[in-house]
Formats: structure tokens, sequence, C-alpha cells
């Protein structure tokens, strides 16, 4: 269950078809926001990224409350905490979570970071099927009902989750020993034998190295191992954020702030440091003693990477699909078939059996 996620109203940004009136919503894959009711088509002319410019985060820090920042609605729902924003004039608008209708009228209004940039959402909701599909033929030990309870039972919500992502100049000092292995004959007669050993020597260094857009994501809808599971991310395609693209859409509100999200990327950034300390050293083993690490320059920024959630139940559990809005990457979690891990057992039993019939017999 989610744990105090978060949904934003995006209730000033609603757009109107200019030729009947009614309410327009972004048309995955392309630049438009389309018409449900005459058809019509509205060009975003959206404002492709060459230059991407990002935050300073010490001076952010210290003026989170006046730069960058705007009044958002927030709702949350009812039944598992999740929180998101959305556009108002979506009709009916579930929990992307847990599929429970949130209610419009709960919706309180909080100053939050506001999004740099953004993916678009590029596959359609009717293309989902197929790539669920797919993925559900993979799965050896699925139940044979599942397919039709995933594809056919299933409710899905287009999401657009928050990432934060952070550059850095790193500096660090070493000190700590490289072993070199080398072979040594020992002993007399039938006891003598070659036994591996190594050789330490002190060391010492600087590693130097520049960190840039290591990703960070802001949701608790989403874990951290989901959003890996469905990357990769066409980064090269994002836009300037634009709420016509999240029209007829969800957005998680980010539920791990920038303060924290750094804490996580210097995480990641020093197990690469660690890393390069051990290529620096060398040799066939090392050992370091210290380390003294320096970080500079740190900027970040606030990106939307396009998802779609679909939960279904199967033997009265929830469970949910996740896809890569860009590419049609697909994870999830999905029930056993406990007959098809049996007969999987039986079947390994019998081949064992018979290997070992074989071996003993004609071996």
């Amino acid at each position: 269950m989610a744990d105090n996620v978060q949904i934003t109203l995006n209730g000033s940004d609603t757009y109107q078809c200019p030729q009947c009136g009614a309410a327009l919503k972004y048309k995955p894959g392309t630049d438009f926001l389309h018409c449900d009711y005459c058809g019509m088509d509205t060009p975003i002319n959206s404002k492709k990224v060459d230059d991407v410019q990002e935050l300073d985060f010490d001076t952010y820090a210290e003026q989170a409350e006046v730069l960058n920042t705007k009044a958002t609605k927030v709702i949350s729902c009812r039944t598992c905490g999740a929180e998101s924003t959305f556009d108002e004039s979506m009709k009916s608008v579930e929990c992307p979570y847990c599929a429970t209708p949130l209610i419009v009228s709960d919706a309180h209004e909080e100053r939050l970071v506001q999004p740099s940039y953004l993916l678009p959402f590029k596959i359609s909701d009717n293309e989902i099927g197929s790539y669920m599909s797919v993925w559900i033929s993979r799965r050896w030990f699925a139940p044979n009902k599942l397919k039709s309870r995933a594809l056919y039972d299933r409710r899905q919500q287009g999401v657009y989750i928050p990432c934060w992502t952070y550059d850095a100049q790193t500096e660090t000092d070493y000190t700590g020993e490289r072993g070199d292995d080398y072979t040594t004959t020992v002993g007399v007669g039938k006891n003598r034998r070659t036994e591996t050993r190594t050789r330490w020597s002190d060391v010492s260094g600087h590693i130097s190295l520049f960190f840039d857009d290591v990703m960070i994501p802001a949701s608790k809808i989403i874990t951290t191992q989901v959003m890996t599971e469905i990357s990769n991310w066409d980064m090269m395609n994002m836009v300037e954020a634009d709420n016509r693209f999240l029209s007829g859409f969800i957005t998680e509100k980010y539920n791990i702030n920038m303060q924290t999200g750094y804490v996580a990327a210097k995480s990641k950034m020093e197990s690469d440091i660690d890393y390069a300390i051990y290529q620096d050293i060398g040799g066939d083993r090392q050992r370091v003693h210290s380390k003294k690490m320096s970080f500079s320059d740190v900027k970040f920024k606030l990106i939307l990477l396009p998802v779609y959630m679909s939960s279904y139940t199967y033997n009265n559990k929830l469970y949910h699909f996740f896809v890569n809005a860009r590419t049609g990457r697909v994870t999830g979690d999905r029930p056993y078939s406990v007959a098809k891990i049996a007969l999987a057992i039986t079947a390994g039993l019998i081949l064992l059996a018979l290997f070992i019939w074989f071996v003993n017999n004609y071996g």
C-alpha cells in the first residue's frame, strides 16, 4: 500500500476546444491537444530542449519558498493515502495506485517546486494491452486465467512520475593498499606445492569525477526498482514543461523533497567513486583505509516521466502493471500457478531419476 503518496490538480490550466468548447486532452505521440467530442486537434508548439537549464542546489535550498514554486491543488486518496494532481476538466478520476474514485472536493493547496522538463506520453492507452499481453505470455508460471483478468478486467491510468536529477563535481583523496598476487613454491617432497600470496604496498591518490543527471525517483507510488526495470528513457526528446501535455493525465506530487533526493543521489555517486578508487589503485586486490570526498557546483532539476499504471484483482488480491509510455517496456507483480510449479518440479524429478538410471546402467 502506498504511504502518503500525492496527486496534483492543474486546476487553472484547463483547455477548451476552439470549435465546440469541449475539454481538450493531450494526444499521446503528437504535438496536439485532441477534442474527443468533435475530433479537432489543436497544436501545442512544444519547445524541444537544446540546452538544459538546471537550478543551483545551494541557492534553491535557501530560498525554496520563492524560487520556481507555485501554489498547486493536491488530492489524497482516502483508501491508500496516495496524493496526486490532475486536470480538473477530467470528469472522473481514480487513484492510480488502488483505483479508488477520488473526491475532488477533498483537494487542498500546497506550494510545490515546478517541473522544468518532461517527456510527453508517446504510447496511447489503446496500445497498452498488446505490450502487457507479450509480457504476460513470457511468465511461465502464471495462471492460465491471468491474461483474461489482467487484460480485460484491468483499470489503467496515465501518470506523470516526478523525478529529481542531480549534477555534481566531486573531488576525492584516498589512502589504501594495493595487493599484487604472486605464486611461490613451498614445502619439500610430497608436501611440495604452489601457493598464491599477495604483496601489499601503500598507495594514495586523487579521484576527480563529474556526475551528470543522477536520477532519483520522487515517487512513492512507483519504487526506484520499478523505475529501473522500465528504463531506459529517451532524455534527448524532453520538452520544456507545459501543462498542455498534462491535460487528461494524472501527475503525482513529488513525495521525496529535493534535499532527501540529494542524499540518495550522493549515495549513488559515492558508490561510483568507490569503484573508481579501486580501479585507480589497480593490482589484484585493494584496501581503502580513508577517503575524503567533496561535492561542489551541485545542480538539480525536477522532471516528469510518463508511465501507465494498470491494476487488476486476482483471487481477491490487487496486482499492478507499470508500462513505460515512451518505449512500452513492462514490469509488474503477478500471481503464480501452484499447479504449474508442482508440474515443473515433478517433471524435473522424473528427468533426474532417468538420468541417474541411465548413468548407473550405461555410464
